[in-house]
């Protein structure tokens, strides 16, 4: 009987399958392998694998700071110093408040990617025999049935892949300024293909950061090309699915990530990775799917539902596959009976809310509590379940926890735009991409305060300007760590976090504490690496 051998040292998985029609998640089969006639036999049986994959975003780790992307998400943005324990009862992200990132989160980084590219490198093994069909049927070629489901996945499969790489390197790659001093050379993560798993090869060694970003490019530039055609045929199941334009955010992320001006190594040799990361924003803004959020709606979604317009990528909590207790809501909304409502109270830096309000404009000051009440500096008008929005007694709290998951948003690709064109030396069109997003933020009554800053946009103030946009629009999100990683911010805390309160903190002087080591759980079973060649440059 043929199998399809698990291969990663420090994996064991089972492969998680939806069937179709079916919304409940089963672990099928026991251990990490899966056999090929149990695949074949699945109804429907690729979507059903890529359902796997994606319920990997969302599924309880086992701790209750272990619930998939989210919970990723708020490791980075508690060790930037943006979101802030001001209390602790229970202790779960304590860690990441007292600055321990590096030591503590890793492995479940590691394995949370790496389980899940287990899973992906699986599926392109089942589509590899169409892969010749599907790619023809883009040239004119013959489509069948069969043909136009598989292009369709396929596309899914390589943007998750490069969707996967692009999240290790923000973890597992030196921070640095990619401004002057891109690392293309240094050792990074090892990199798992179909080939490797076809092979039978156990482990592999680190590729450079060169090498990892070329499988993204790869990945995610076919990806984009299969999803805008065979899209346009199949029909998005949810927003949990990949489409052509969350693949171009991906992908525009990474290559802002990547940070490399000096050569045209994108695109045929034609693109900057800058340019490369505008052109794909700018795609996906004039495109119009995903109108941004208006000034009017700041404050009256509590960004809790996946249907909203400006919501790319996201997850329709259910009772099925609700984490309760253990979830983004349960740790940061104070309205939901879990731990935020029961004293580990999370916050905006209070540093942070204070250049909101010093603007004197920025409607998304009313996000935030200010540092009066209960609950001071806390997100009551961003996240939050709208239909306990005013409710603090335990008892009568959420307790159904089916807050929907954020996983991308429109106003990204605004971000990504101002910077990318910013960095590669064109602050008027940076300038008019970030316009684009504050005209939406703006309060009433205070436009001459707006007109103000605008007029200030030049030289440094732009890059501050950049980084607190940042830092305000996608807080809670995710992005803060590797902001401040990617543009070597350094920032005084304000007063209100648990541990680190008033610490300056730079990448610069403290570089370790905003990198993960590869895990010995890797380095003791994966015979490429040893301790010798895992000491980064």
């Amino acid at each position: 009987m043929k199998k399809i051998q698990y291969l990663f040292a420090t994996i064991i998985l089972g492969f998680a399958l939806t069937s179709c029609g079916d919304s409940f998640l089963t672990q099928y089969p026991e251990g990490g392998t899966l056999l090929q006639d149990q695949f074949e036999k699945l109804p429907d049986n690729l979507q059903g694998s890529i359902m796997g994959i994606y319920s990997k975003m969302y599924e309880y780790g086992g701790d209750h700071d272990e619930f998939g992307q989210r919970a990723i998400d708020m490791y980075g943005d508690i060790q930037s110093g943006d979101m802030a324990m001001a209390s602790s009862s229970y202790g779960w992200f304590e860690v990441y408040e007292r600055g321990y990132f590096y030591a503590y989160a890793p492995s479940y980084i590691w394995s949370y990617y790496y389980d899940m590219l287990n899973l992906i490198n699986i599926s392109a093994i089942a589509v590899e025999d169409n892969v010749p069909a599907i790619i023809d049927g883009m040239s004119g070629g013959e489509l069948s049935e069969a043909t136009k489901l598989w292009g369709y996945y396929y596309g899914q499969i390589l943007a998750l892949r490069g969707w996967a790489y692009a999240g290790l390197l923000r973890y597992f790659c030196d921070p640095m300024d990619m401004l002057s001093n891109p690392m293309d050379e240094e050792l990074s993560i090892p990199v798992y293909t179909e080939t490797e798993v076809k092979s039978g090869q156990m482990g592999a060694p680190r590729a450079t950061v060169s090498e990892v970003y070329d499988r993204i490019y790869e990945d995610l530039s076919l990806a984009i090309e299969l999803l805008d055609f065979y899209g346009q045929i199949n029909s998005r199941g949810s927003k949990l699915e990949v489409d052509a334009d969350v693949a171009r955010i991906i992908l525009a992320y990474a290559m802002l990530n990547h940070g490399d001006k000096s050569a045209k190594i994108f695109d045929k040799n034609t693109k900057n990775a800058y340019e490369v990361a505008i052109e794909l924003a700018s795609t996906v803004i004039a495109g119009g799917r995903y109108p941004m959020m208006k000034q009017a709606d700041l404050t009256t979604t509590g960004f809790s539902d996946v249907s909203a317009n400006n919501w790319m990528w996201g997850e329709n909590v259910t009772v099925e596959n609700t984490t309760a207790l253990a979830s983004f809501f349960g740790q940061v909304d104070i309205h939901t009976y879990s731990y935020a409502a029961a004293g580990d109270t999370k916050a905006i830096d209070s540093k942070l809310y204070d250049e909101i309000a010093a603007t004197g404009w920025d409607a998304r000051v009313n996000w935030f509590n200010d540092g009066t009440g209960d609950f001071p500096y806390c997100p009551e008008g961003k996240f939050y379940n709208p239909g306990t929005k005013d409710i603090t007694d335990l008892d009568n709290v959420d307790r159904n926890w089916l807050c929907d998951n954020v996983f991308m948003r429109v106003e990204v690709a605004y971000l990504i735009a101002a910077e990318a064109a910013w960095a590669n030396g064109d602050p008027t069109t940076a300038v008019l991409y970030l316009k684009q997003l504050c005209d939406e933020r703006v309060i009433p009554g205070k436009e001459a305060a707006y007109a103000t800053w605008l007029a200030g946009l030049s030289g440094d103030a732009l890059k501050q300007a950049l980084i607190y946009n940042w830092r305000v629009e996608m807080w809670g999100e995710g992005y803060g760590l590797q902001t401040l990683r990617r543009l070597s911010k350094t920032m005084t805390l304000g007063s209100n976090h648990l541990s680190r309160a008033d610490a300056e903190i730079s990448i610069a002087s403290e570089k370790v504490a905003y990198q993960c080591e590869i895990p010995s759980t890797e380095t003791r079973y994966n015979p490429y690496l040893n301790n010798r060649n895992l000491t980064h440059k």
